[in-house]
């Protein structure tokens, strides 16, 4: 019986300790609920929960080496470091910022429909008098941005950038309608496909969490932020002429945490335009929320499995998701694949990294290939568009990968020249050529098992690839439904990745052949050059450019790349450009290829992959 007793007393002891000893480098007893350090020292206890952190001890820039305990030299970060370059960058950018903030508080821009509004209408100036700052918010949410300096500039004051992002004005009027319906609490109520959620079988997924609800913004703030998205942000993620995953993430998720998605990557968005840092912290925190409600679901879902609590156990999250209520599971998996498909926006948008990628391509897979799901995803009619670009995320991120890793999706998703839903509607590429790919890195996988011999098997392979890389015009349809230019930009952009593929086709293969890999990357960069930056086919067509800047040798070559990727940061504001031009700069300094550079301590080597799209 005392036996008994002592057993049910223990506290139940986890792998890691909790997040403020964590912080403090402290030891942790690892008591339930809370430490017995943080108790007796008066500090609040964090707990033990998953947490997403961002950028946080970034140990690269201290002087002197950190060492452990044992006194042993260690490398490493407990959040996502962000390149040297690129921090320096910002950080210079925010700073020229500050002093323009300055200036323009001394002489705020209002525009004459702004004075004239009437004392009922949300104006500029209302906005600037307004006591709206998030970052005294963040103590209420589970974010981590300690590595920040205190706020001294607040949103509300920074939203004259929109008089520069949108010149024609920011009244009222010139919202465009559904960013009003945006406004509605009970927006769902409006929406004829979402009676059932009405009827009390909303996603439990979507319905513990309130999006960034410990951030709040005024209507206003929100309802600029929702606009720069649909109208600047949106046409720049992908080619399709009117995407359909923001209208699916309204119908499938709940309607908070889908305009927290639209707003963090609104935030961010401007960010990279502007530099001012007060938009990425809110970005930050938006972004946190939403991913920690869909990290906690998942981490729900495979609790009753043994091993690592740090990781998704994949089968696990999918035996469970399949024991949940019908009306329940038709939906839960469907909100998981969207909130997967903003996650990789995000990191695309911030800087290209992300921690999560692997794990998010393997889950999605496995839905997507689990038979039981496919019912569900037949009645979806734009389901084939997400599975085509969540499958494009997966293998570009493969692609890059240093340990050479597969794409875990199939290569059918990609779709082909004559199906309704293939990657050239949607990225500008065929998907002929993306089959070709994910044969380039099975080939790429074998080469490194297999020492870089190249041996006859490893000849065919290379035939093969080039043949039909090298067929590319076979994959574009020409259309007569649309003008004759925009048919030979499809056959340009198809090129350019054909191109692509078959410089680190040949750098794999035949690395000795620096002739014909020079005469590719002088062909690539005039077609590339030819095409207009601001046409979808060229925003799209990131990984080609990130392939032939880290190919180029020449002083002309980087010239010329390095004037395109200046001009395509320009157009397109992304962080993952922002990426490329510091990888492609150590390439050329150093003399070490890209893959040298992702396997490196700041990227593989921290659980880093580099999400190139």
């Amino acid at each position: 019986m005392a036996d008994a007793t002592d057993q049910a007393s223990k506290i139940k002891r986890v792998r890691t300790g909790c997040w403020t000893c964590k912080k403090r480098r402290r030891k942790c007893d690892e008591g339930k609920p809370e430490c017995n350090n943080c108790i007796k020292a008066g500090r609040k206890c964090e707990g033990y929960g998953l947490k997403l952190s961002f950028d946080v001890d970034d140990s690269r820039n201290s002087k002197e080496p950190k060492v452990n305990s044992k006194g042993e030299v260690i490398h490493g970060f407990r959040g996502r470091p962000r390149l040297k370059e690129s921090l320096s960058k910002r950080e210079l950018r925010a700073e020229e910022l500050k002093d323009d903030t300055k200036k323009r508080k001394l002489t705020p821009y209002i525009s004459e429909s702004t004075k004239t509004e009437p004392p009922t209408s949300t104006s500029i100036a209302s906005v600037t008098n307004e006591n709206v700052n998030p970052s005294v918010l963040l103590n209420n949410v589970n974010v981590n941005v300690n590595h920040f300096e205190p706020s001294r500039i607040k949103i509300a004051d920074e939203f004259h950038i929109f008089h520069d992002l949108f010149p024609s004005g920011v009244a009222d009027e010139q919202i465009p309608s559904f960013i009003d319906n945006l406004q509605r609490t009970d927006l769902m109520s409006h929406l004829d496909h979402l009676d059932d959620v009405r009827d009390g079988h909303q996603p439990d997924i979507s319905a513990n969490g309130n999006g960034a609800s410990g951030t709040k913004m005024t209507d206003y703030e929100e309802n600029m932020m929702i606009k720069h998205f649909f109208k600047r942000l949106l046409p720049l993620l992908d080619a399709h002429p009117s995407t359909p995953w923001p209208q699916l993430a309204l119908k499938y998720c709940d309607f908070e945490i889908a305009k927290s998605c639209f707003i963090a990557l609104a935030c961010i968005h401007i960010y990279e335009t502007k530099g001012v840092q007060e938009f990425y912290r809110t970005g930050m925190v938006y972004v946190n929320n939403t991913l920690e409600y869909l990290i906690q679901y998942l981490k729900g879902k495979s609790e009753d499995s043994e091993g690592d609590e740090d990781t998704l156990d994949v089968p696990k999250i999918i035996s469970n998701l399949k024991k949940q209520p019908i009306e329940k599971r038709r939906s839960n998996f469907f909100v998981i694949l969207l909130l997967i498909h903003i996650h990789f926006l995000f990191s695309v948008v911030e800087s290209g990294r992300s921690a999560l990628v692997r794990n998010f391509s393997e889950l999605f897979a496995a839905i997507v290939k689990d038979a039981s799901f496919k019912p569900y995803l037949d009645q979806i009619e734009e389901s084939s568009t997400l599975i085509a670009n969540l499958s494009w995320f997966d293998t570009i991120a493969a692609l890059v990968s240093p340990d050479c890793r597969l794409p875990y999706c199939d290569e059918n998703w990609y779709g082909m020249k004559n199906s309704p839903k293939s990657l050239i509607k949607l990225m500008g590429c065929p998907g002929e050529i993306m089959r070709t790919v994910s044969r380039f890195c099975r080939l790429r996988k074998e080469m490194k098992d297999n020492y870089n011999i190249v041996d006859l098997s490893t000849e065919n392979k290379f035939n093969a690839l080039k043949y039909d890389l090298l067929s590319y015009r076979d994959y574009v349809i020409y259309q007569e439904d649309i003008s004759e230019l925009e048919n030979y930009k499809r056959l340009k952009c198809a090129q350019c990745w054909a191109l692509a593929v078959l410089v680190n086709l040949y750098k794999l293969v035949k690395p000795d052949d620096q002739v014909t890999v020079k005469a590719m990357v002088n062909e690539f960069i005039e077609v590339y050059s030819s095409m207009e930056t601001s046409s979808p086919q060229i925003t799209q067509t990131i990984w080609p450019i990130f392939a032939i800047a880290c190919a180029s040798t020449t002083e002309y070559q980087r010239s010329r790349v390095g004037q395109l990727l200046d001009k395509l940061h320009s157009t397109i504001n992304m962080g993952t450009v922002t990426s490329i031009k510091a990888i492609a700069t150590e390439c050329w300094e150093t003399g070490k290829t890209w893959e040298e550079v992702l396997a490196g301590k700041e990227w593989y080597g921290s659980g880093i992959d580099f999400l190139v799209v």
